[in-house]
Formats: C-alpha cells, structure tokens, sequence
C-alpha cells in the first residue's frame, strides 16, 4: 500500500461524522485552521500515517517523542487529518485514494477540505471571502442552503484538493471544499479563521478564533519553515498555479 497508519484505538464517532483534511498549501490556510483545531478544539491523536514513498524523512517530534508527521485526532464526530510538513506534489492521488477509503472505513458521512485561493489585492481585505466546491450535485444544493459561503462558479483547482474531490465523487462519498480567499506564499491565519467559523457552523460547535487572529503575527513566525517547504511543492502541481481559480 502507498500509505498506511498505525491507531492506538478504534475512535468511535457520533452522527452526523465528518473528516476535516489540513494540508499544506497556499497560505497553509487548511493546516494553520486544522492545527488550532486540534489544540483548542478537544481532538486527541489516536494514528500516525507512514509512507516510505511519499512521506519526506521528516520526524515531528512531540515532547521528545517522534512522530509521523501525518497523523489522525479525533474528538465526538469529527476524524482530523494533519500534515505537519509539506508532502511532495507525487503522494497528491495515492494519498486522496487513501484518505477516500479511511473515511468509508469509518462511515464518515462528509470529508471537509480546507484551502486557499491566492488573490493580488489580500492586503487590501479586512476579511476574506470563502467559497465551496462539492463534489457532487446534493451536496452543492445543501452548501446553496446554508448560506456560509458563496458558490464557486466556474474555474479550476488543481493542488491536494483537487484529487480528494475526483476520488470522492468517483466512491460517492460526500466531499466539499472550504476554499478562503488568501496569500500565496505568506501564512494566512485570518483566512484561517474564516475557515474555521464556517465549518463550526457547519458542523454544529463552538471555537473562538480570537486568539488566532491575535497570534497571527506569531503563527506565521513559527511557521516560517513549513511555508518555505510548501512554496517549493507548489510549482509541481501545475504549470501556472497549484490553487483554486475563478
């Protein structure tokens, strides 16, 4: 198998579940979101996902322990997927089929992806603007109801995303796309936050984003590196730009 994951225990989920994927792009907008997420949102690590193939040799060590930089949280109804560090352009497919077939392991009823789209004027904006791409029809007409975000009409994305959706709809299993209007190679953690407060409406909980809107200057300091790692992935997934474009 291209990747493979090691659980401590079987997390049992409540219904409606859902499985929310941070991985690093433009303006690490899902990883910044999925990382507060899992520190302020209740989530305990149960898996670390391997893959000699696909997984640079890079440990995340935790407490002097290391670890997978690819792990499984989960808290009552939501299974998070982290990457702690950039994944090469080539582990896009295999780890889409991958994360696909956990989430039908697991009954997940809905697969949240989380992304930016890069826009020339972001300094200019106070709050980004988010927009949704589903993977299929019903869930499209579900997202129009809810009124959380604008439609993503018509464009492309290409980037880790891209892949997760194909799979999704080609295994009829529910996967939509947050994506939030961002830097390209700045870390973006208010476009973070957007996310953020879309999905708990979505989902049904509560997070304040204030401290990650107030630690924002700090988040991107700390963060420095995994940007760096991110910006020279992005070239590889497309000939003009990895992201999302209208």
């Amino acid at each position: 198998m291209s990747f493979e994951i090691r659980e401590s225990y079987i997390p049992q989920l409540t219904k409606p579940s859902y499985m929310i994927i941070g991985l690093p792009d433009a303006g690490l907008v899902g990883e910044i979101a999925t990382e507060f997420l899992i520190e302020k949102g209740g989530f305990k690590e149960y898996g670390e996902v391997f893959s000699k193939k696909y997984i640079p040799p890079v440990m995340h060590v935790t407490n002097g322990v290391a670890k997978s930089p690819l792990r499984v949280y989960h808290n009552v109804n939501t299974i998070i997927l982290h990457a702690w560090t950039a994944l090469p352009a080539s582990s896009a497919y295999p780890l889409a089929e991958f994360i696909v077939d956990y989430a039908k392991k697991y009954g997940i009823d809905t697969i949240i992806s989380i992304t930016g789209v890069p826009i020339p004027n972001r300094l200019d904006i106070e709050k980004p603007t988010a927009y949704w791409i589903a993977s299929e029809e019903g869930l499209s007409e579900e997202l129009s109801n809810t009124n959380l975000m604008q439609k993503f009409d018509d464009g492309y994305i290409a980037g880790p995303y891209a892949p997760i959706l194909l799979e999704a709809s080609r295994k009829n299993v529910r996967n939509f796309v947050v994506v939030v209007e961002s830097f390209l190679d700045i870390p973006d953690p208010e476009a973070s936050a957007v996310a953020l407060d879309i999905i708990s409406k979505y989902i049904g909980f509560s997070i304040d984003v204030s401290s990650l809107l107030k630690e924002a200057e700090e988040i991107r300091a700390k963060i420095k590196g995994l940007m760096e790692q991110t910006k020279k992935e992005l070239p590889s997934y497309s000939s003009v730009r990895p992201m999302s474009y209208a």
